[in-house]
């Protein structure tokens, strides 16, 4: 005899397989979450959304940034606009006048002038800043010591001479600085000795009458 209160519920439930029923839970959830995120995204002004915005880092002009540089440390316009034009790396000109006239009392014309004449304008600042800054002797003038570091073929290498022998010389900073740089005129730029010429090359002393 057919029961009447048998719900066909339970038919569908028993003969159904398992994992369909785990099936729908998750595209049910599925949809509930796309619904939600539809509605968040209506709910955005249009407004905000066109202001957002991506920007990738441009590259920078060294020759502009060379110029604005040393214009900004005191150098006029006129020699700001020679200096970076004519230099091969216009960024190792300003970062030399930058750091000379940040770092000591030399004006931005004169550490121009110095940077300008040297092959590593970046070491020149470190030689000029070191002796300026680390020297326990008594201290010679900033302008000495820049001209110092620009006729020395390794400023950087200068300057440790210079300040290393501070720390155990009691001599003045200028008697040093002349010591190291004798030193260094007699080294090549590889830092080996420089080789002496021979004796038929030698000009001999021309004799007073």
């Amino acid at each position: 005899m057919h029961n009447r209160n048998f719900d066909r519920t339970d038919i569908d439930n028993r003969t159904a397989p398992k994992g369909s029923q785990a099936t729908r839970r998750w595209i049910l959830a599925l949809g509930t979450q796309l619904v939600t995120l539809g509605l968040l995204v209506a709910a955005v002004p249009t407004e905000s959304t066109s202001a957002i915005t991506i920007r990738f880092p441009r590259n920078r002009n060294h020759y502009r940034v060379c110029t604005k540089e040393l214009i900004g440390s005191g150098v006029t316009p006129d020699a700001a606009a020679g200096a970076c034009a004519g230099a091969l790396h216009p960024r190792d000109i300003s970062k030399c006048v930058v750091q000379i006239n940040r770092k000591t009392k030399i004006a931005a014309a004169d550490a121009l002038s110095s940077c300008q004449r040297v092959r590593r304008p970046n070491e020149l600042a470190t030689c000029v800043v070191d002796i300026n800054g680390k020297s326990r002797t008594q201290p010679a003038a900033p302008l000495l010591v820049l001209d110092q570091c620009r006729r020395s073929l390794l400023p950087q290498q200068f300057s440790e001479c210079v300040v290393g022998l501070s720390r155990q010389l009691d001599f003045p900073t200028d008697r040093l600085m002349s010591t190291c740089l004798d030193s260094r005129d007699k080294v090549t730029l590889d830092g080996r000795p420089a080789p002496t010429p021979p004796a038929e090359l030698i000009t001999p002393p021309s004799r007073l009458n």
